[in-house]
């Protein structure tokens, strides 16, 4: 399992400054395992009518970038084209 520092450095910068201010907006300035829900799936749905499906993660959709990138707990980080995807939380 990586730490959430791991994943942060990870990140391509852009989606670094992102995260960032994702978590500063909550009052932070760093990943913790609470920021991963366990009672709920997340899931990505493409205009293809494609699908990804997440446990332990959240998501963050960039307009700017027109991306959305999917932080899990256990299996690191994965950036999507926004488009038309639709995130549920399930």
């Amino acid at each position: 399992m990586k730490t959430p520092t791991a994943l942060f450095q990870e990140l391509p910068t852009r989606w670094q400054v992102r995260l960032l201010e994702h978590l500063r907006g909550i009052g932070r300035d760093h990943l913790s395992a609470g920021d991963f829900p366990c009672n709920n799936t997340l899931v990505v749905r493409f205009e293809d009518d494609s699908e990804v499906r997440f446990r332990y993660a959240f998501a963050i959709r960039d307009e700017d970038l027109g991306e959305i990138g999917v932080f899990t707990e256990h299996c690191g980080y994965h950036i999507f084209p926004g488009g038309g995807a639709v995130i549920e939380v399930a």
